[in-house]
This record gives structure tokens, C-alpha cells and sequence, in this order.
């Protein structure tokens, strides 16, 4: 029983098609970094640490692009222009790995969304195609993307034996974020949406208390273009507060998210909500490969988590008993 609500239904439904195309650890991965996770460095080094613990061998190169993905819902672009700007980076990543893997729920999203109307849609097919004929570069090129959260739930079981910390005694919330839960082409989505299971599959690994609440699946808040293009932020931090209100009810140590927008909304939005609503939360967000850095004993400053609004100094005295 939690929040008034009987929660006796069964985790998601994990799809195995999906998750049996994730790659392996044996198999070259291509990172591709989101613009965002700019605000918070460690979110990079912890998944490139994390892969070089596994022996996994990651790519990465200065030749991608931003995904273009924020070009959509801010309506600033056509969606050729976005096509076009992912299949370049197609291009790019082919060069390096058939396979890639992304920390952000905005590029993951983005990828899917242009795949979705290069194949579906002939005429933006067609002017994709003659837009990379332009640069020498050939628009049936393909990578296939998928998020470091069906990643690192494939491969959750081989955490435990490269981290020198584990999370017991640490209760948790988790936050998914819409954009990667929901996708146009069900067969992308690994998870189920309405009843999402795989970060705490991977948190529970690592020995953490993961604690349900209500308004899980709830948005950010951030809205994306909701919060970035209008004046009125009120309405974006109402649905921010409630969901930090529902979280709050549990008392976690942290709040673990998966995408590096939220990340930037639920952190600099507590000092808000506390000017807005007279309400204080200071409960540290941090996304998954920041933690899994912290885990594996990467010092502070190269985490860089100073960035962080709502500081991380109790989690981490928590983490290694200090």
C-alpha cells in the first residue's frame, strides 16, 4: 500500500526482441553525447569509466553534431532539417560502431523520432536524401541507438563486481522522463510505459531501497518547449511540485534520473518551488552514471558534481561511510 494506492500489480513487461538487440559487452559501442549533459560533466565520465571497467570498447568522436531533437518541439525547424541533421550523424557513427549508446532521453528520442519519418514519410526521405548527397555523405546510413538505461539493465548483473561501493542502506526514488518511455514506434520502447521496472532492476542490483510513489511516471515538469518558450513558468512548477511532493512522502536519499534535462529541471527547480509554493524539498537529483562514477570511486572533482544546485555532499558521506 503506498500513497492510499494497493500496488500488487507485477513489474512491466520487458521486451525481448528489444532488449535481445541492446549489445554486448564484447561488441564496439559508439557514445553519443547530448548537449546538456554539458551542465553536468560526470554524467559523461561515469558511463565512459563504467565501459572501461567492463572492458567494453567505447568510440566517441568531435565530428557528431547536437541530435537537432529540441528543433521539433520548439517548432524552429522542418522535420527535414532534423532528419537530415540525424542521419549525418548516422554517417559520422558508422564509421566507428554499428551500435550506439546515449545518456539522454532528448537524443534518444530525437534518433527515434528520425527514423520514424525517414522510413514512414517518402518526401522527407527524398529531400534527406539529396541534402547528404550535397556534404558526400550517404542518408542510408544507419546506427542503431538505444539509451544507457537499456544498457546498463542489460548488463546490471556485471555492475556489482567493478564497483568498489554499493547503495545499501540507501533509499531511492527513481524518474524516468517522458521522452523515453514514450516513442511513436512500440518497438523501441524496451520498458513498458505505464509500468516502467528497469531502474529499479538495476538499483535493487546494486543493493539500494527503491521506494514507489505515485506520480512516477508523472512529467518533470520542464515541458521542454512549455518551460523554455513562455514567460509563465507557474503552470510548469506546479506539475514540478507535485511530483516532488510525492516523492517527499517516502524520504529518499536521492532522487536517480536517467535524462540529463530532467536532471537540470528537478534540480534548479527545488529553489523555486521554495520562492514559488513556500515548499522545500532538497532532496540531490543525480543521473545514473553519475552514481554508478561515484560507485566505482571516481574522485569528486572529476565527476565535477560541485555543479549541482541541491549538493550531493550527504549522499556521498552516506555512500562511503564517511
Amino acid at each position: 500500500m503506498i500513497d492510499g494506492i494497493k500496488r500488487d500489480t507485477p513489474r512491466g513487461n520487458i521486451n525481448q526482441a528489444r532488449l535481445d538487440a541492446i549489445p554486448d559487452l564484447d561488441e564496439v559501442i559508439y557514445y553519443f553525447k547530448g548537449c546538456t549533459e554539458k551542465s553536468y560533466p560526470g554524467i559523461n565520465t561515469g558511463f565512459i569509466e563504467i565501459c572501461k571497467a567492463l572492458d567494453v570498447d567505447i568510440k566517441e568522436s568531435t565530428e557528431q553534431s547536437c541530435c537537432a531533437g529540441n528543433f521539433l518541439p520548439f517548432n524552429v525547424a522542418p522535420v527535414e532539417s532534423v532528419v537530415a541533421i540525424t542521419k549525418r550523424n548516422y554517417s559520422v557513427m558508422e564509421g566507428y560502431a554499428r551500435k550506439c549508446v546515449t545518456t539522454c532521453n532528448g537524443c534518444f528520442s530525437s534518433f527515434m523520432q528520425a527514423d520514424h519519418y525517414y522510413q514512414d514519410e517518402p518526401s522527407i526521405r527524398q529531400v534527406t536524401t539529396k541534402a547528404l548527397e550535397s556534404i558526400g555523405r550517404d542518408a542510408s546510413s544507419h546506427v542503431d541507438v538505444f539509451h544507457v538505461g537499456e544498457y546498463l539493465y542489460k548488463h546490471r548483473a556485471e555492475l556489482p563486481q567493478i564497483l568498489q561501493e554499493s547503495l545499501a542502506g540507501i533509499k531511492v526514488a527513481v524518474h524516468y522522463g517522458c521522452h523515453f518511455l514514450r516513442q511513436e514506434d512500440p518497438r523501441v520502447v524496451l520498458d513498458d510505459p505505464e509500468n516502467p521496472s528497469i531502474l529499479e532492476a538495476i538499483l535493487e542490483q546494486l543493493e539500494a531501497k527503491v521506494v514507489d510513489y505515485r506520480e512516477k511516471n508523472l512529467c518533470c515538469g520542464a515541458g521542454l518547449n512549455q518551460r523554455m518558450l513562455h514567460d509563465d513558468r507557474i503552470n510548469s512548477l506546479r506539475v514540478t511540485n507535485r511530483k516532488m511532493k510525492s516523492i517527499a512522502t517516502h524520504e529518499p536519499d536521492m532522487i536517480v534520473v536517467i535524462c540529463p534535462y530532467c536532471l537540470l529541471h528537478l534540480d534548479n527547480a527545488q529553489l523555486e518551488l521554495e520562492v514559488a509554493f513556500d515548499e522545500e524539498f532538497d532532496i540531490p537529483i543525480i543521473h545514473l552514471t553519475e552514481l554508478l562514477g561515484i560507485l566505482l570511486g571516481i574522485p569528486v572533482e572529476r565527476l565535477h558534481l560541485d555543479t549541482h544546485e541541491i549538493p550531493l555532499d550527504g549522499i556521498l558521506g552516506k555512500i562511503r561511510h564517511e
